[in-house]
């Protein structure tokens, strides 16, 4: 998915597995699973019981890195609209504000760590890493838009059962569980996004940020790393 940096002062490099799928705008963790690396290798960040201090949470990821991209997904990107436009399509009368927006990423092959497997290819024969490097935002009053949320708040530790519809300025924000489930009982993996967390319940989970605005045209979200 998307992220856009509107100011932030440190950018750090970390690794992730070139199997673990990032996308810009995922809360990323420390990857418990190999601690001799230094720094620490990272993934996308989810909340359990055991997993729920800010200590394990590094920051924001500002790549995509999808390496073998095993739920399908399609990376996006925000644009800005400085001029905003009013035009007639056929006879309906569309209107654009001026703003950020969201669409459709488009990047070669290359960038989505394919193991190379085919002699075809001019690097073929060429040894493969298991890590990659990948770009973290970790200073506190960073401010970003982003389209990695979702419409949910937390219940406990390990859940996120309570749907919403916006998010509203001032609400704290931490990261979602590692399935959020919906109140009809459909499931979204939620890996790597921000949910609100439950103001009567701040124990839910680490607070990541704060929700600045939200666009729900758009569907943006405005928000500041704590």
């Amino acid at each position: 998915m998307a992220l856009r940096a509107l100011n932030s002062v440190v950018a750090a490099n970390y690794n992730k597995l070139s199997t673990n799928p990032i996308l810009a705008g995922d809360i990323v963790m420390i990857d418990t699973s190999d601690t001799t690396q230094n720094p620490a290798v990272v993934k996308r960040g989810t909340r359990d019981a055991t997993y729920n201090s800010r200590g394990y949470f590094v920051g924001v990821c500002a790549d995509d890195a999808l390496g073998t991209n095993p739920a399908g997904e399609t990376p996006t990107m925000i644009n800005n609209d400085p001029a905003g436009s009013n035009f007639v399509n056929g006879s309906a009368f569309q209107s654009y504000t001026n703003g950020f927006y969201v669409g459709v990423k488009r990047a070669i092959g290359d960038f989505k760590d394919e193991s190379i497997d085919v002699v075809t290819n001019l690097t073929a024969g060429i040894p493969t890493y298991p890590q990659r490097g990948v770009t973290v935002y970790t200073t506190p009053s960073s401010q970003f838009v982003t389209d990695r949320y979702a419409l949910f708040e937390s219940t406990t530790t390990t859940a996120d059962g309570t749907t919403i519809t916006a998010f509203v300025q001032g609400d704290l924000l931490t990261v979602s569980s590692a399935s959020t489930n919906t109140a009809s009982g459909a499931t979204v993996n939620g890996a790597g996004k921000l949910v609100r967390l439950d103001p009567a319940a701040v124990t839910d989970g680490p607070v990541i940020g704060r929700v600045d605005y939200f666009d729900s045209g758009a569907g943006l979200l405005y928000w500041t790393l704590l």
